[in-house]
Parts: structure tokens; C-alpha cells; sequence
């Protein structure tokens, strides 16, 4: 791990806690989807890719969450590259502590001044038809943030980014992010039918088939959405979280509930949008009802 690894042709990726795509189409300057996780993985990267005689000349973030941005602005400090993403994720990418804000959703007085949630702003391009690098294709996975992209290069190597969740992340946080869940279902799909001789998942090690982990996401989504459905008739939100907490046997800690609750409501607004539950005002209270 913290190694840059050859997948194919003229394609790369570092290997880390968050995956870090690297493609040359002429051998000297890169194309990185996404920027590493942390400070130091940002510049463990980097020497490593200045020891294969490589400077960056485009960042593609693929979403906007803190661990696919952290070296946008080292980046572009150092060699001038060009920062891409879509429009949605701009805003957050251009305002990092507005991520810690949506969770809570409230100024997050106290996790907004944690070193992680502090990474440095950066000005991201849109993504157009115009700019994107040669050699390689972007493809619309949006449900886990906004408007998250992937990546194809023209050696059939798929960046997924977070679209997909390996098994040991949904083993250890049991209800992982997803902002659209229905949405991030339908995308899970359409993963199947993406051709290419390798896939490489931000948080899990590349293969050279995805069906069978996107239709394990897909259960597993499924499976919550059901968990949600079964303990919501009559009950307000924070009954009906905590419920879920004991269900999933999660013992949180401060920073990691409002990440957790926002799940849950997302959980519940799929529910909403498929039709199978409804919400009434009781007393000032918004409570959940089984259609």
C-alpha cells in the first residue's frame, strides 16, 4: 500500500486509502483522478511520480468529499495543472468545511476546525466535452455524492471512484454514505454493463469484473432500506434512528453521527420517493407513516 502500481498500458494507480488514478497519454505529464486522502499521502504521490519522470497536468476530482480532494490546491501550486470536476461538486471542492455544514446540517462549529475537514479551497473547471484529457473518457455515477464521475482511459482501465463500496467497508460501517440512494442503485446497474478490462473502486482493489460487487451493493442497499421500512410506522426521526443504531450494533462516536444521520434520512427519503411510506405533521413533530 502507498505505492503507485502499473495496471495496464500507460495506466496507473496508487494504491491507498483512497485509490488515486494516474494515466499519461505522452509519458510525461498526468492525469490524476482524484488527489489523495491526505497531506501525506499528496506528497508520498508525488515523489513517487516525479521518480517515473512525471509532473501532473490534470486533476479530475471525481466527487467532492474531503478524501478524493486533499491535494487539489499542492497540485496546482506546484505545477499550474488543471482541476476538473462537474458543477454540483464545484461548490464544495471551492468551500471544503461546507462538507461537515451539509452533514449536520448547520455550521458544524466543532468539526469545521478539524485538520481532515480543513483541506485547503481549490477552483475546479466544469467538466466539458472541450477540456477533457485526451485519452480518456468521463462517465456520469452520480447517488454517492452530487454528480460524481468516473473515468475511463483508452487502456479499458475504469475509475469508479465510490460508486461501488468494497464488502470490508460495508462490514465495518454497516450504513456507509450514499446522498441518493435510489439514485446510487440505478448507477450500480448500469456498472454492469460498463466494458473494461480492468476496474479500480476508490476503496477497494482493482478486478477485472465488477457484477459481482455491484450487485452485493445493491443487496446491501436494498437490505437497508428494508431495515429502515420495518422499525419507521409511527415514529419520528430520532426514534427511528436511534432503533437503527442498536439494529446495526453501532456505537457512535461525536464526530461520527451526523454522517450516520444523514444516511438514515436518506434511507428514509427513498422510501418517500418510492412510494411505500408517507410523513404528517403530529404536534410539531414529522413522523413517518407506512403507506
Amino acid at each position: 500500500m502507498f505505492e503507485i502500481k502499473k495496471l495496464k498500458g500507460n495506466t496507473y494507480y496508487f494504491e491507498a486509502f483512497s485509490n488515486v488514478g494516474i494515466y499519461t497519454h505522452d509519458g510525461v505529464s498526468a492525469v490524476l483522478v482524484d488527489a489523495c486522502d491526505h497531506p501525506r499521502m499528496v506528497k508520498a504521490i508525488d515523489r513517487q511520480m516525479n521518480g517515473m519522470g512525471l509532473t501532473v497536468g490534470t486533476v479530475i476530482d471525481t466527487h467532492c468529499h474531503i478524501d478524493h480532494i486533499c491535494g487539489n490546491r499542492f497540485f496546482q501550486d506546484k505545477y499550474g495543472c488543471k482541476l476538473l470536476s462537474t458543477k454540483k461538486e464545484q461548490g464544495f471542492i471551492a468551500f471544503p468545511s461546507l462538507e461537515s455544514d451539509f452533514y449536520y446540517s448547520a455550521v458544524d462549529t466543532k468539526n469545521s476546525r478539524h485538520p481532515f475537514l480543513n483541506t485547503e479551497p481549490s477552483d475546479t473547471e466544469v467538466i466539458t466535452e472541450e477540456n477533457i484529457p485526451e485519452g480518456t473518457e468521463i462517465i456520469s455515477l452520480p447517488g454517492h455524492s452530487f454528480d460524481m464521475v468516473g473515468v475511463i482511459t483508452d487502456d479499458s482501465v475504469a475509475f469508479l471512484a465510490d460508486s461501488v463500496l468494497s464488502k470490508k467497508t460495508w462490514d465495518e460501517y454497516r450504513l456507509p454514505f450514499f446522498y441518493d440512494v435510489n439514485n446510487s442503485i440505478t448507477t450500480l446497474e448500469k456498472l454492469k454493463d460498463i466494458r473494461a478490462d480492468i476496474y479500480v473502486p476508490s476503496h477497494d482493489v482493482p478486478t477485472d469484473s465488477i457484477a459481482e460487487l455491484a450487485d452485493y451493493n445493491i443487496e446491501k442497499l436494498k437490505e437497508k432500506k428494508e431495515l429502515i421500512f420495518d422499525i419507521c410506522e409511527g415514529k419520528g426521526f430520532d426514534r427511528i434512528f436511534e432503533e437503527a443504531m442498536i439494529k446495526e450494533n453501532l456505537h457512535l462516536r461525536t464526530e461520527k453521527y451526523a454522517m450516520y444521520a444523514t444516511m438514515v434520512r436518506n434511507l428514509l427519503h427513498s422510501l418517500v420517493v418510492d412510494g411505500r411510506i408517507g410523513v404528517v405533521l403530529d404536534n410539531n413533530r414529522l413522523i413517518y407513516e407506512i403507506k
